[in-house]
């Protein structure tokens, strides 16, 4: 495939962090080693405790990572989306998948091998050192959500985690600002470590006061000052 025609489909090559900074004869050598895929809704990227034999670079779509405790309860770690790597970080000492990674919507993805993608790390060393830079901000978000985790009500994670996911994959309409993604409660439990029935009751509280709308699978922010003022604690 050539590589030029791969980048005038998915342009991806060109916006994604971990690839800022390389020239267009560059980014189409990076490119050329991937090979794209495609992953219908629900399908599954990656499986926990699989052999680390692949990593993508999402394109389209929206992936959750989820791990499963031994009890068989699931926690969504990250949501992940166009630019996004998938697989690479927990795994350049090889070794098995540490999470699974769930399609949410249908994916395209560039998966690209183990040993081509060191190889890209070490012709071009402003990869490696924006690769540093997304392991730094992915461990700062993983260190605010312990704490979370550990030191802040129900209703102050949700609200957060809700306007974090705004931030991240929100689309502002005229009703409001749509999470573009198809989001359960359940998921949203998992999100934020919490149980169905706390986010039910949660959800349909804030439905209430006007400050969402909260649908089987989408969530709309009517209120997001509110919501910020319930994450941050301030007075309403």
């Amino acid at each position: 495939m050539d590589p030029s025609r791969t980048l005038a489909v998915h342009p991806v090559f060109a916006k994604a962090p971990v690839f800022a900074g390389l020239g267009g004869e560059a980014r189409e050598a990076v490119a050329a080693l991937f090979t794209p895929r495609h992953f219908p809704r629900d399908t599954a990227l990656l499986l926990e405790g699989d052999p680390a034999e692949v990593y993508y670079l999402l394109a389209e779509g929206q992936v959750k990572v989820v791990q499963t405790s031994a009890e068989g309860f699931e926690v969504i770690l990250h949501l992940l989306g166009p630019g996004d790597l998938l697989g690479a970080l927990p795994n350049f000492n090889e070794g098995t998948y540490p999470a699974s990674a769930i399609a949410l919507t249908e994916v395209v993805a560039y998966a690209v091998s183990p040993a081509d993608f060191e190889a890209i790390l070490e012709r071009h060393p402003s990869v490696a050192l924006h690769l540093l830079h997304f392991a730094a901000s992915r461990l700062r978000a993983s260190h605010a959500r312990l704490r979370e985790l550990a030191t802040e009500r129900v209703e102050r994670r949700i609200a957060r985690t809700l306007s974090r996911l705004a931030a991240q994959i929100g689309e502002r309409t005229e009703r409001g600002i749509v999470l573009r993604a198809p989001l359960s409660r359940q998921d949203l439990a998992e999100l934020t470590g919490t149980t169905l029935f706390t986010v039910s009751r949660t959800l349909k509280e804030w439905e209430r006061r006007g400050i969402l709308i909260a649908g089987r699978e989408q969530v709309i922010l009517l209120n997001t000052h509110a919501l910020v003022a319930i994450g941050e604690d301030l007075p309403s």
